[in-house]
């Protein structure tokens, strides 16, 4: 996998006054990107500078490579470190410039203000906010829209630094440019500061008075020797997703969103390769371990829709069935009522009267069962079907376990013996729906054995 360092030119300044949009063309800065590709084995997570190559030049002649990581220096973003609001991310947009006008000393308009990612374990209210010239950050983002690279993640420089312990010496980057000299310096997981010191003629660098705080760090001269290690470790440290880095990025969420600009400059031969930049997550998906939470979170995600889907339409589909079963059951109760005679009718009012839990169908089925018998069709509530029956349901349990049988003309009311053992309902029931039989659970070992099934009936 080739991997493409970059590093961006230093946004012109004369004296502490920046230089204006329109000079920076006539100052050439297009041709001073610095770059370096070199092989990442990310497998076995190797740092690697075999095979380099170097340039410096416009983004577009730099060569493809499948992801870049584009340096931006330290002195060109303000890290600072605030408390937010827990809003959302469109009410933070609107609050941000109110949040941060104490700490520019330009207008708020002429500054791109970026929070960037939570730190695991941070407090919530703890964040970082990146501040860069608006119109320095568009220009670096046009140039960096011409890389054949499909991600792209500017960082700042400062992040390569290991962060020193408490009273721990760290180490202190620092670069010449012209007759200045650019100390850099990590503070935190997403912080650092670099200010500029002039020098005079003759002057050497260990001769500069550091500030007290930074009296005792080592001086780190920024080249390609160390930045290329630094660069790699810090993608390596930050590949997986609950690093605290993995999502920074102080690209613009419009980034690469009209590609129309890079048609003359080769966009169209490679655009299919290309992604969309609104998260630099992206970047980093395809390098994750099987065990990162990230590279579950989309089937995850996927598998959450699909259970609530199968529950949503088996709930539907068991209303629907309770549902129907009810209004099957009291249009049996109405046909059924329509079809009593005056005496099952005072019967059932009787019962009613008398609390009892004598259903509709109940009735009917008695009245049904007294008019068969009395043509002299036989029926089911006769003593021979219902000791049938019972015979079938007593193999179960062994031939002398009744102790008590009592027929009524409709049901048989039986009762087990003490000495048969435990017999538990649940299995007398059981056995009684395996076989087809209706057998109603009396309490205390006794049993009621109804003459038909399935029709709800209740004694």
């Amino acid at each position: 996998m080739s991997l493409l360092i970059i590093r961006c030119p230093l946004k012109p300044f004369v004296g502490g006054v920046s230089a204006s949009p329109g000079e920076w063309q006539d100052l050439a800065l297009a041709d001073q990107f610095e770059w370096c590709l070199i092989d990442r084995n990310l497998e076995k997570s190797e740092l690697t500078q075999i095979h380099a190559q170097m340039g410096v030049g416009t983004t577009e002649s730099i060569p493809y490579a499948d992801e870049a990581l584009v340096l931006l220096p330290t002195i060109d973003v303000r890290l600072l470190e605030v408390k937010l609001p827990l809003v959302n991310t469109k009410k933070l947009q609107q609050i941000l410039p109110n949040l941060i006008e104490d700490f520019v000393l330009t207008g708020i308009d002429s500054v791109a203000a970026q929070v960037l990612p939570p730190v695991l374990g941070a407090p919530a209210l703890q964040r970082t906010v990146a501040l860069i010239d608006k119109a320095w950050l568009t220009w670096l983002s046009n140039q960096l829209e011409q890389l054949l690279t499909p991600h792209v993640r500017l960082i700042p420089e400062c992040l390569l630094l290991s962060v020193a312990p408490e009273g721990e010496s760290g180490i202190l980057a620092y670069q010449v440019f012209e007759d200045t000299i650019i100390f850099t310096r990590c503070s935190g997981l997403q912080l650092g500061q670099a200010w500029i010191e002039r020098l005079s003629p003759g002057t050497n660098v260990d001769n500069i008075a550091l500030p007290q705080r930074v009296a005792t760090f080592t001086l780190k001269q920024i080249t390609w020797e160390w930045l290329l290690p630094a660069a790699q470790a810090y993608l390596l440290v930050n590949q997986h997703s609950r690093a605290p880095n993995f999502a920074l990025n102080l690209l613009p969420q419009g980034f690469r969103r009209n590609t129309k600009s890079l048609s003359k400059s080769g966009w169209a031969s490679v655009k299919g390769i290309f992604t969309s930049q609104a998260s630099s997550a992206s970047m980093n998906s395809a390098n994750l371990a099987w065990s990162d939470p990230l590279v579950w979170r989309q089937p995850r995600n996927w598998f959450c829709y699909l259970m609530f889907s199968l529950v949503s339409v088996y709930g539907a589909y068991l209303s629907w069935m309770a549902l129907d079963d009810w209004r099957w059951g009291r249009q049996l109760e109405l046909l059924a009522v329509q079809s009593l005679s005056p005496g099952s009718v005072a019967t059932l009012n009787q019962a009613k009267a008398n609390s009892s839990t004598a259903s509709v169908l109940h009735v009917f089925i008695k009245q049904v069962t007294l008019d068969q018998r009395r043509r002299g069709v036989p029926v089911d509530a006769d003593f021979l079907s219902m000791a049938a029956k019972l015979q079938q349901l007593k193999i179960a349990f062994g031939p002398e376990v009744l102790q008590k049988l009592e027929y009524d003309g409709y049901a048989i009311v039986f009762e087990f013996k003490p000495s048969a053992g435990p017999i538990s309902s649940s299995e007398v029931l059981a056995r009684a729906r395996s076989l087809g039989i209706a057998v109603q659970f009396l309490g205390a070992s006794r049993y009621r054995l109804e003459p038909y099934a399935g029709l709800g009936s209740e004694s």
